[in-house]
């Protein structure tokens, strides 16, 4: 039959159609994970994704050609089209990072993150948790036959593939379960695992005429997946994960394991939840490696079998198919394995710093991209899902490099300004903002993780006890300036290689800087300035009072004598008479004596429990030592006075009075005590007052804290005498004593 030219040409015009409308597909973005692990260690909140980047093709359009034939010719046919090289995708490169914006949302508003980095997924196999957790399933039903040994052959290919960071776990399964388990194994258990699968030799007898193959793959991806989320885990998570299933798709007649069914079931496996109402674990969307041997039987069951294992794989997202005839699993092995892992290697590695978070656990992330020639179809799925971030400890964006070159120009000294840079999410509301200094010689975590958490809480729970917070003057959503407190402590060296160490919170979101060794932020420090002209003014002043004194002097002598002669009369002192001057000698009352310098208590030996939760939803406390400045001392009464008939403590927690002739108890129990403090490290009976002869007592009542005067802790169960202008301390809160 000799064909005319222009059949020949429609032809032509077919095909050429048909590649233009496969090659016009939009290019899609798929984010396969979501990882919060690298900011957790390194104290920068940048989140790393794992982003597939294609612009995929149709399978019927690869398979077309393969139409025409029949029989084991059409499916070697079909194989070798979808072994050929990006036969179903064309990825995209480089990542076009200008393009992109990765957002989170935060109280209904999307907060785009900043772009920071990309790589290849397969230039960064020697990276920290660059890997693949492998789930394969091996169907080991009787209705696999001889076919049982070559889908093995397929399962040690996969495993002998494996990466240093890739882990995996080999199922087998029969007709109604999975009957034999490897768990998850690393790399470094490869050999293993390959013993596990050489341990089952046969394959198990059927159990009926009707197999629920799709029940089955669901409940050993729920397990295997659901148990790599546990905490107790023996192995490193890595950033990726995928299944193969290797089966003959061969299931009697059961309704869901169909082509539909398939379908189904590739949507639970697409969306990554383990179960699908799983609300704890994060989001890991399986790319699904189908493998169909082809047994014997009936042509219609053979055809539901090949529709539900062709239907399971999702290669929008790198998942693949392919068909292994009789004879050929040893050689067919390792192709599929190099096609796998070829697109693998094509996904990328996206890092983006993410000032702003939600407070919750659950987190709402999209990928978009803007002005590309050809646009690219972004990734909005990842909605309201747990990705592993608490948000309490999520860091803050600080940009240190940046702050630490403005320290170095202006050094931070006690009662001195600072300035922290960064990305901010406080809005300009600068009673967001706070700071605390880490006091000389505090010890700091060396790193977070697993119980080291309770370590880092209470080593910020100590920087607040310390009272070394500075003062937010300004705030904005790049900078933030304070105020250091007017305290040496602050400072940990001396000269050129004095430095401040500080964390800054933020008390809205309840998040902060590092609080570890490594992340603390550590500014240029220097001492005190000594305010020179302070003192000069401060000595013009005393020369000029003095000048005036003098002039008051002589003028008062000129007028010495009083009109119509005489004395002049003897001063009135209230409630006093007279009193005539006479040649004897008069006796002043004795000079007061100012009390000696305040001195603050020590520290005690080992930092007390913390009632305030930083980082954790607590505040501050706002009392004693660790809310505001401690009492000053106040001068003793007049000597010639009557006798105090009551005594005044004075201190941030309040000011109370204890009156003469009555035990007054002190204390955090409302039921015992008459002066209720409310601070968690006092006792609920601590301490009693008494006034006697105008003269304060106290007595410690066995207290877990102490009781402590002028810095020496009391024995407990004896009475103490209080002086006035004295420092008393109740555990952490302190009060200076006045007598009236």
């Amino acid at each position: 039959m000799r064909t005319r030219p222009w059949s020949v040409l429609l032809l032509a015009c077919s095909a050429l159609c048909l590649l233009a409308r496969g090659a016009s597909a939009a290019p899609e973005a798929h984010i396969l994970r979501i990882d919060p692990r690298a900011s957790l260690t390194e104290g920068a909140p940048v989140l790393t994704t794992v982003i597939e980047l294609v612009q995929n093709k149709r399978m019927s359009e690869a398979l077309g050609p393969c139409a025409a034939l029949t029989g084991d010719a059409q499916l070697d046919c079909q194989s070798e089209r979808l072994e050929t090289p990006q036969a179903l995708y064309s990825p995209l490169a480089p990542f076009p990072d200008r393009a992109a914006i990765f957002t989170v949302s935060v109280d209904g508003a999307d907060q785009p993150a900043k772009f920071e980095s990309s790589a290849r997924w397969g230039e960064s196999q020697s990276k920290p948790g660059v890997g693949t957790a492998w789930l394969v399933l091996v169907d080991a039903a009787s209705s696999m036959g001889t076919r049982f040994d070559e889908a093995k052959h397929v399962a040690s290919a996969f495993v002998a593939s494996m990466g240093p960071n890739d882990i995996v776990n080999v199922m087998f399964f029969n007709d109604r379960q999975v009957v034999s388990d490897s768990k998850w194994q690393s790399a470094a258990q490869k050999a293993q695992v390959d013993e596990v699968i050489k341990r089952v030799t046969r394959t198990f007898p059927a159990q009926g005429r009707v197999r629920p193959l799709f029940n089955i793959i669901k409940q050993a991806a729920t397990d295997g997946f659901g148990e790599l989320g546990n905490t107790g885990s023996t192995v490193q998570v890595p950033l990726h994960q995928a299944m193969v299933v290797l089966s003959s798709g061969v299931a009697g007649t059961d309704a869901s394991s169909t082509g539909p069914g398939a379908e189904v079931l590739k949507q639970y496996l697409t969306k990554g939840r383990f179960p699908e109402d799983n609300l704890a674990l994060p989001k890991t969307p399986l790319p699904v490696i189908s493998v169909w041997f082809p047994a014997a039987g009936y042509d219609e069951l053979r055809q539901n079998a090949q529709e539900f294992m062709q239907g399971l794989a999702n290669t929008e997202i790198g998942g693949f198919y392919d068909i292994v005839r009789a004879g050929q699993g040893g050689a067919k092995g390792s192709k599929i394995v190099t096609a796998v892992r070829t697109r693998f290697n094509q996904m990328y590695i996206a890092k983006w710093r993410v000032a702003c978070i939600a407070s919750k656990v659950a987190q709402t992330f999209a990928l978009n991209f803007v002005n590309t020639t050809t646009p690219i179809a972004g990734d909005a799925t990842f909605k309201d899902v747990p990705v592993g971030i608490d948000p309490t400890t999520w860091p803050l964006d600080v940009n240190v490099d940046y702050t630490q070159q403005m320290a170095k120009r202006t050094a931070v000294e006690p009662e001195g300004k600072v300035t922290v840079y960064g990305n901010f999410c406080w809005g300009g509301d600068k009673d967001r903002a706070e700071v605390y200094f880490v006091p000389n010689g505090t010890p700091l975590p060396a790193a977070l993780g697993g119980s080291d958490i309770e370590g880092a809480k209470r080593t910020q729970q100590q920087l607040i006890a310390s009272g070394m917070r500075g003062k937010a003057t300004q705030a904005s959503d790049s900078d933030v300036e304070f105020v250091a407190p007017d305290k040496e402590k602050i400072l940990w060296g001396s000269g050129d290689a004095a430095v401040v160490r500080l964390v800054v919170y933020d008390n809205k979101a309840r998040r902060a800087t590092g609080v570890t060794t490594a992340t603390v932020l550590t500014l240029k420090g220097a001492e005190k300035q000594f305010n020179w002209l302070l003192v000069v003014g401060a000595a013009l002043g005393v020369v000029v009072v003095a000048l005036l004194a003098v002039i008051a002097l002589r003028g008062s002598g000129k007028g010495g004598k009083r009109r119509g002669g005489g004395a002049a009369p003897s001063p009135v002192v209230a409630g006093l008479q007279p009193i005539v001057a006479t040649p004897q000698a008069y006796a002043p009352p004795p000079a007061y004596a100012p009390p000696p310098a305040y001195a603050p208590p020590p520290a005690p030996a080992a930092p007390p429990p913390a009632q305030s939760d930083f980082l954790y939803g607590g505040q501050p406390p706002q009392y004693g030592l660790t809310g505001g400045q401690p009492a000053m001392p106040v001068p003793p009464p007049n000597p010639y006075g009557a006798p105090a008939s009551r005594a005044v403590l004075t201190g941030a927690a309040g000011t109370y009075a204890v009156g003469a002739g009555i035990e007054t108890r002190i204390g955090r129990d409302p039921s015992q005590c008459q002066i209720v403090l409310g601070e968690a490290r006092t006792s609920g009976l601590h301490a009693t007052l008494k006034l006697e002869g105008g003269q304060l007592w106290v007595r410690d009542e066995n207290s877990n804290n102490g009781t402590w005067l002028g810095g020496a802790r009391l024995a407990p169960g004896a009475w103490t005498p209080v002086p006035a202008g004295s420092s008393l301390r109740v555990g952490p809160v302190e009060f200076g004593v006045r007598l009236e």
